[in-house]
């Protein structure tokens, strides 16, 4: 039973044990409290009994003889203050002993009461034989011999009474007092043994609560020291034990989250050192030279300082001091850059044309976004298609998007193709790593809802369109 009681303590919640506590506090004291006024209430009402007897019965005693001996010797000397015998007061008289004899616990008091109404009926038998006595001298002896006795013996019974009922009411009040001290011991027995038990109780509610808060709390600080890793607490209490799940599955998240951060963090400087190193590649590099090692042998020595400058402006910003993230007005330098140093091998079949409105020119973005897409446009759509293309970059701003195209009436690609990169990109596989890289950064720094889409059409051109959000200051939001 013990066992049954501890289990099912342990599967309380903290309110029901609280509850559980105070209850055993305060049942104790209610209980002790109906006992304590059980007792009082039992003496007040002996108390209050006896007090109303001996009230009721000193008044009694104090009229009746005086006033039945006055009547009667009026009646017997045919005195016309009294014409008829006195037989209401002796009933009054014997009404009010009945009525002390219902209130009366005490032996010998209710002996006495039932002397006093024996003594009243004789009274009344006597009174009526003085009314059939005619002679004067009759009737004086018998007030004398009869009635004066009978009266002075209902009075001295009824002293009796008074005298055994304050010898009661003493009595009472001496049991009274040795009741309350006995409630009092009895009341101080049992609160000391419930605030024992009490004590004990709490002191056992307070450790299973404090040390499971503790060893919470040092679960919490290796936690923010970085080892996630941590033990399980011992403990009875529901609710303790939830947060104790729960500290140690928001570590394990903690600890996913961060490796994912790192895993990704990697990604973006392996997507960047890959990107820098696709940039400057040594067929861009040599091809670049190599034109204008030509230049100048031409005599084009204007060109040849232009493409140098051109080819200045696409390192410089394509470093851009180390930063992640550059202006749009700087991609669009970088990318011109890289088309000015095409233009020159390949004029004969390369346009291009680019527009930004000044008011987009602070835009943010991953710097390479532009570039890597011109130079798909470049390699696979119009170097693939015979005669002259185009290539058109623009930029506009929808609500609060900012919609970046890169557009060419190259070649196109296939439909077979094309649903392989779509699929690709949404999936975030790796098929052809520039477009791949891009939306992958984009995706990394704006979130989901941003990145790149493409469309094509064989023979008639692509369109590459990169949404971003309107922004002069952005954060990775890995």
């Amino acid at each position: 039973m013990k066992k049954r009681f501890r289990k099912k303590y342990r599967n309380m919640s903290l309110y029901q044990k609280l509850r559980y506590i105070i209850l055993g506090l305060a049942l104790p004291l209610v209980f002790c409290m109906i006992a304590a006024l059980g007792v009082f209430a039992y003496y007040a009402g002996q108390y209050r009994k006896v007090t109303h007897n001996v009230t009721i019965s000193s008044s009694f005693n104090l009229n009746f003889k005086e006033n039945i001996d006055l009547k009667m010797y009026h009646y017997s000397v045919s005195s016309r203050e009294q014409a008829a015998l006195p037989i209401d007061d002796v009933e009054e008289a014997i009404k009010i002993a009945r009525s002390l004899k219902e209130t009366t616990n005490y032996k010998e008091s209710r002996q006495v009461l039932l002397n006093v109404l024996d003594y009243c009926d004789n009274l009344k038998t006597k009174m009526y034989m003085l009314e059939q006595t005619e002679s004067y001298d009759s009737r004086q002896l018998q007030l004398e011999n009869n009635i004066y006795v009978l009266t002075n013996l209902i009075r001295g019974k009824m002293l009796d009474y008074i005298y055994y009922e304050a010898g009661y009411l003493s009595k009472i009040g001496t049991d009274m007092m040795q009741s309350i001290a006995a409630a009092i011991v009895c009341i101080g027995g049992v609160m000391l043994l419930v605030v024992i038990a009490v004590l004990q109780r709490s002191f056992y509610f307070s450790k299973g609560i404090t040390q499971p808060i503790s060893s919470l709390c040092e679960n919490v600080r290796l936690i923010g020291e970085g080892q996630f890793q941590v033990d399980a607490v011992e403990i009875n209490d529901y609710e303790i034990a939830e947060l104790d799940t729960g500290i140690r599955n928001m570590a394990q998240r903690i600890s996913c989250l961060l490796k994912n951060v790192k895993q990704e963090e990697m990604l973006h400087h392996k997507m960047e050192l890959q990107l820098l190193q696709a940039q400057i590649n040594p067929h861009f590099l040599y091809n670049t030279l190599d034109t204008i090692v030509w230049l100048v042998e031409c005599g084009m020595n204007d060109e040849a300082v232009k493409m140098l400058g051109d080819l200045s402006v696409f390192f410089r910003t394509m470093l851009s001091k180390g930063e992640d993230i550059i202006s749009l007005k700087e991609e669009v330098t970088h990318t011109r850059s890289y088309l000015d140093i095409q233009q020159v091998r390949y004029r004969d079949i390369l346009d291009f044309e680019i527009t930004l409105p000044k008011e987009l020119e602070k835009v943010c973005l991953p710097k390479l976004t532009l570039q890597p897409l011109a130079e798909n446009a470049l390699y696979h759509g119009v170097k693939e298609k015979r005669g002259k293309s185009t290539i058109w970059i623009t930029c506009r701003l929808e609500g609060e998007t900012v919609v970046i195209q890169v557009r060419d009436n190259g070649i196109g690609i296939a439909k077979e193709r094309l649903e392989e990169l779509k699929e690709a990109l949404n999936s975030r596989q790796r098929i052809g790593f520039g477009m791949s890289a891009v939306q992958e950064r984009l995706r990394l720094f704006f979130g989901e809802p941003y990145g790149m889409s493409v469309c094509s059409e064989y023979g008639k051109g692509t369109c590459v369109e990169i949404c971003i959000p309107i922004s002069e200051k952005i954060q990775h939001k890995s």
